[in-house]
Order: C-alpha cells, then sequence, then structure tokens
C-alpha cells in the first residue's frame, strides 16, 4: 500500500494481483513523507536476478492490504478526495487459482500426493486429483477483492490496473501522476505449479461459486470464464 504526498496518489493493494510488483516499482520514486508499506525479505518478494527492488517508508502502523475504508478513515478528508486512487483487478477465476496456489505452498494438505503404487507404474492424474481438492477449497476459503475498490458498494478509486493488460495500464497511470515509464518488477513468480490454463482446474460447480463472490469484478470489468 501506498499513500504518496510527494506525486499525490493512493495505491490500495488487492489479493493476488501482482500487487506486489506495482508496489515496488512506484516505491523507488517516493521519498521524504511518503507512506510505502513494508514486505518480508523472502525469495518471492525479489525480482529475477535475486535483488531488492522494494523501498519501504515511513508505514505508521498502515498493512499491505488495508481496504479502502481503512485508508479513507485514517487520513484527512482532503488528501482521500484529492489524491488520485488506484487499485488493480484480475480475472477472478484466474485470480482465484492463484490463490489457491499461494496457499498451497504453506498447507501442504492442500497438494495432491501419489500413493505408493503409483511409483510402481500405476498412472496418476496430478491435475484432476489438485482439480477436486481445489473444489472443496473454493467452499471454504474464497476472498473477493471488493473492499479494496468498492465503499458502500460504489467503485471509490480512479484508476484500475487489469492484470491481464498490465503494462498498458500502468503505463496509463504513470502519465496520470505525472511519473516517467516504469518498468515492472516481476515479483512473486514461481508459485503456480504447472502450465495448464486456469479453465483446466474448474468443473462447473467451482466456476459458478467463483463467479457468485466475484459479481462485482464481472460486471464492473466484463470478465468471462475463458475456455481454453
Amino acid at each position: 500500500m501506498i499513500i504518496s504526498h510527494s506525486h499525490k496518489f493512493i495505491f490500495i493493494k488487492p489479493l493476488k494481483t501482482a500487487g506486489t510488483s506495482v508496489e515496488a516499482a512506484l516505491s523507488q520514486y517516493c521519498s521524504n513523507n511518503d507512506i510505502v508499506t513494508s514486505l518480508n525479505d523472502f525469495w518471492f518478494n525479489r525480482d529475477k536476478n535475486g535483488e531488492w527492488v522494494h523501498k519501504a517508508m515511513n508505514d505508521e502502523g498502515f498493512h499491505q492490504h488495508d481496504d479502502a475504508q481503512t485508508i479513507k478513515n485514517r487520513i484527512p478528508p482532503e488528501t482521500w478526495d484529492s489524491y488520485l486512487k488506484f487499485s488493480m483487478t484480475r480475472n477472478p477465476w484466474d485470480r482465484a487459482l492463484s490463490y489457491f496456489s499461494w496457499k498451497q505452498r504453506r498447507f501442504p494438505e492442500l497438494r495432491p500426493k501419489k500413493s505408493f503404487y503409483h511409483y510402481l507404474g500405476i498412472p496418476y492424474n496430478e491435475l484432476q486429483k489438485t482439480k477436486e481438492i481445489f473444489s472443496q477449497f473454493l467452499k471454504k476459503d474464497l476472498p473477493n477483492n471488493d473492499q479494496f475498490y468498492l465503499i458502500n458498494g460504489k467503485l471509490c478509486v480512479d484508476h484500475i490496473i487489469r492484470y491481464e493488460h498490465m503494462v498498458e495500464d500502468f503505463e496509463q497511470l504513470c502519465k496520470l501522476i505525472g511519473l516517467p515509464p516504469i518498468k515492472i518488477p516481476h515479483l512473486k513468480a514461481g508459485i503456480r505449479r504447472g502450465k495448464e490454463h486456469y479453465s483446466k482446474y474448474y468443473n462447473e460447480e467451482s466456476q459458478s461459486l467463483v463467479a457468485s463472490k466475484h459479481m462485482n469484478d464481472i460486471k464492473l470489468f466484463n470478465y468471462t470464464f475463458e475456455q481454453v
């Protein structure tokens, strides 16, 4: 999360939309009294060369994923009203799978396991097993990102960066806040296992479940389930 007084913008950072990469890129242009929340020094928060590219400062008790209402409540009304506010979005079915993959690294029970007889040459469909675990996971743990760009059901940000159009939307943002073109580092890469398109992990029930919990993403940003 960033509140930049020097460039008069507020970045409200949602979950699983490449927000850390955008935050790291913009943090390089922050200074003085700007607020940039800190990151833990894990490998996935470094770039592909292992370099630390995030510049935290003056977090003043703010957190990485504070929602829009929390931020609004903590800053002067004139700051909220006059600064350019932006957040990010991502195809909800793709984001749900990314969220699941993020959880897998900490919870081994979410990763499929072969039985002993599979090591004897019996075929093992890891994708199908993952699909089953993923479907059950979605019934228990599936937050949306509404609170990062909506307040009282209404859009509260001035600009949205779409994950699928990251370069173009970020370039437009830089123009809006008066910054030169900035290269976005690729952080938190390599978390998702496998290279299959997200649609391969869904059945009819799980597809509908994601849709029902992400109605605002679908309505506001015209997302659809892409069958590949």
